[in-house]
């Protein structure tokens, strides 16, 4: 009997070993595929191109910069709408929620603004970042089969990623999250990559729910190392005060210029 009970503890403890090293081999190449370590040598970037939602065609252009500032600017009906966040404070400008004033974000839009300012992304050195990475098995997506690691964030959060099996870039994402309370889940699905300055980058996106497209978008050049200030980040001053109580659905921005998730 203690034979038998040692041996079972060894195959708990082995299988949860190899499924440890499958994560970090899985990621290891993805990293060497895409040029993660190119990545690392970086400090800004920026991503221009269209977002498609229907009929309408919107230009935007997105701003990155170390260790997590994120900007975005879409024009619409010749009106901006802006999506900022400084690493610690989010804010948008909506005309066409009323104002064009910036109002602050929530903490919960603020949390997932931590997502998209990932410079890095969000799989790279994920221990750090408290977020737990599991390998979860295969699946076939578009004929191609995939490594799917689910990873699960300490508000609870899990997005689980698709990566080819042949050629280690992400062909998917699936995200389920709490929003105002109700959980929201979203797909989005990554194309056409190309090489700049040695990076792998997709320059095809389209996000889905309820396996219905509400977005697409398509980048038009990725641009590494420019001269980007900090204060492009930062809440502007306003003449009339900020109503903080302001419930404006910055979602509905997002809905418009989302997914600048880098260029993973």
């Amino acid at each position: 009997m203690k034979n038998l009970i040692f041996l079972f503890t060894l195959t708990i403890f082995a299988t949860i070993s190899v499924t440890a090293q499958t994560v970090d081999e899985i990621l290891e190449e993805h990293f060497a595929v895409i040029g993660q370590d190119k990545l690392l040598e970086t400090n800004t970037f920026s991503t221009t191109g269209k977002i498609m939602q229907g009929q309408m065609e919107i230009p935007f252009t997105s701003y990155h910069k170390r260790p997590m500032y994120f900007r975005s600017e879409a024009t619409f009906q010749g009106m901006e709408i802006i999506t900022a966040f400084d690493g610690e404070e989010g804010w948008a400008v909506n005309p066409f929620a009323g104002s064009t004033d910036p109002i602050p974000m929530t903490a919960e839009q603020v949390d997932r603004m931590t997502l998209q300012a990932d410079y890095d992304g969000m799989l790279h050195n994920y221990k750090a970042k408290d977020y737990q990475v599991e390998f979860i098995g295969t699946e076939t997506v578009d004929d191609i089969e995939t490594y799917v690691l689910k990873l699960t964030r300490p508000n609870g959060d899990i997005i689980n990623t698709y990566i080819d099996s042949e050629n280690y870039v992400i062909l998917k994402t699936s995200t389920k999250m709490k929003m105002q309370g109700v959980e929201v889940e979203t797909e989005s699905f990554y194309s056409n990559y190309k090489y700049v300055n040695d990076m792998l980058s997709p320059f095809s996106l389209e996000t889905k729910r309820d396996g219905q497209t509400v977005m697409q978008m398509t980048f038009d050049e990725v641009k590494y190392d420019l001269e980007i200030e900090e204060s492009l980040f930062a809440l502007p001053e306003v003449t009339a005060p900020i109503d903080s109580t302001d419930t404006t659905d910055t979602d509905e921005v997002k809905d418009k210029i989302e997914s600048e998730e880098k260029p993973e």
